[in-house]
């Protein structure tokens, strides 16, 4: 049996010099969920580390570190920036026909851009639905056929591996990326303008016009670094030149041979579910700087086994959109990893780590963190949430946590504290940095009330 000594019984230490000690023990509380409040230097990191401590050592821990700065003991710890452009790919689905699928992977996505202080439009969301679900339907994984969602993961390095060898198969047996989704809407952009339907003659018409381009703009690279460097590389130039004339022929013919092929023209309505030019640059716009933070690239981070996971988020924690993004989208992943595995009759199996918890906390019932205090606990997951009032936390959380660890609060929280957690202000008094505090703790047979304790 673990258990964490949270200090000794205040009132019976002052009145009674009767030291009296409180427990933490992880089979007596009626639920795995805490929450740890103070102000900075109040010992917030202190407690994570006893509560975790008090694990069980097969119970997975994953921390999601705003500052950085939680130092576990045997814990893996990887950074997560631009430069080291580790992430997670968002459209790699979880194959459980009851908890994953494509509708769900889309609407994570959505939602998690959503909730950000720059919500899509309602056009735009339309637009980014249908490039997301023909992304997937490029590699023939359709929403509706549970055999088709199981695909391999592969890191941008493999990606382009695969490109580069013209391995199409290979391409087609893993999963999409955020930056295969941006090169699909260029596309269907690139139709938009063109007046062209992206499918049978139009696809063969945009295709050769795409070589067209590409292999005039590689005649225009060498004759710029030539005008440079004085280099004469006239064989090349020939060379592409001859296949500019042939690419130029090939979209002549293919072009015409789409408009020759138009049966109803009506074709073009097809493409209409991309709504306009501007709706589909400002959604191609929004998915490249999404890409360029670098987490949602298709690189896993290089926790291998661990069984403590440190997520080192302090580069994403100058955008909070980007932090609220990758962390709403993580908790989403584990609720489902933890539901695919089914019901843990009763036993803790992980548990998720939360600093700065006022910038992830609301009432919204589809927040994860209010899912996991509300439906986790019979898939043995829990969350520890630290933050500096116990005012940020929502209801739920308030609610369904089995244990309140309060420790020193700023004078200007008593009131909003005092309020949510029914408890009165002149017990927050006494609460003094590092020596005393009040905790509540659900446990079996016992009143859900808070206990004065001090700590030295």
């Amino acid at each position: 049996m673990t258990k964490v000594f949270i200090g000794h019984d205040f009132w019976k230490q002052r009145k009674e010099n009767n030291q009296v000690p409180v427990f933490w023990q992880e089979d007596s509380v009626s639920n795995h969920h805490i929450g740890v409040a103070g102000t900075s230097g109040a010992g917030k990191t202190h407690w994570i580390r006893e509560f975790l401590s008090g694990m069980p050592n097969d119970v997975e821990i994953d921390i999601l570190d705003a500052h950085g700065d939680i130092e576990i003991p045997g814990a893996e710890s990887v950074l997560f920036s631009e430069a080291t452009r580790y992430g997670y790919n968002p459209l790699v689905l979880n194959s459980d026909p009851h908890y994953g699928g494509v509708r769900r992977a889309i609407n994570d996505v959505i939602e998690s851009i959503n909730k950000t202080s720059r919500k899509l439009g309602g056009n735009q969301e339309g637009v980014l639905r249908h490039l997301l679900s023909d992304s997937y339907g490029m590699k023939r994984i359709y929403a509706d056929n549970p055999r088709t969602w199981t695909r391999r993961e592969a890191t941008e390095s493999e990606i382009r591996s695969l490109i580069d060898r013209k391995d199409w198969n290979g391409l087609r047996d893993v999963y999409p990326t955020i930056g295969d989704v941006i090169l699909f809407a260029k596309r269907k952009l690139r139709a938009l303008w063109q007046g062209l339907e992206d499918k049978d003659e139009g696809k063969q018409a945009l295709t050769a016009m795409d070589e067209y381009c590409r292999t005039m703009a590689a005649i225009n690279q060498i004759r710029t670094k030539q005008n440079k460097t004085s280099d004469s590389n006239e064989e090349e130039i020939e060379r592409l030149q001859k296949r500019l004339d042939a690419a130029k022929a090939k979209a002549i013919e293919a072009h015409t041979n789409y408009l020759n092929n138009l049966k109803t023209g009506r074709e073009l309505e097809e493409a209409m579910k991309y709504n306009s030019k501007d709706v589909l640059m400002s959604v191609i716009t929004r998915l490249e700087n999404l890409y360029a933070t670098g987490i949602f690239n298709p690189n896993p981070p290089p926790f291998g086994s661990a069984r403590i996971r440190h997520y080192n988020l302090k580069p994403l924690a100058q955008s909070e959109d980007e932090l609220k993004m990758f962390v709403r989208f993580r908790l989403n992943s584990i609720i489902r990893e933890m539901m695919q595995k089914g019901e843990s009759g009763g036993r803790l199996r992980r548990i998720i780590v939360l600093d700065e918890s006022k910038k992830f906390n609301d009432e919204d019932p589809s927040n994860p963190i209010n899912r996991i205090v509300n439906e986790m606990r019979k898939f043995g997951l829990a969350l520890l949430q630290a933050g500096q009032s116990p005012s940020h936390w929502s209801n739920d959380f308030i609610t369904n946590a089995g244990t309140l660890l309060l420790l020193n609060l700023a004078t200007s929280d008593w009131d909003d504290a005092a309020r949510k957690l029914k408890i009165k202000v002149d017990d927050l008094r006494y609460l003094r940095p590092q020596q005393s505090g009040a905790v509540r703790m659900l446990e079996k047979g016992q009143s859900a009330t808070f206990r004065q304790v001090s700590f030295a």
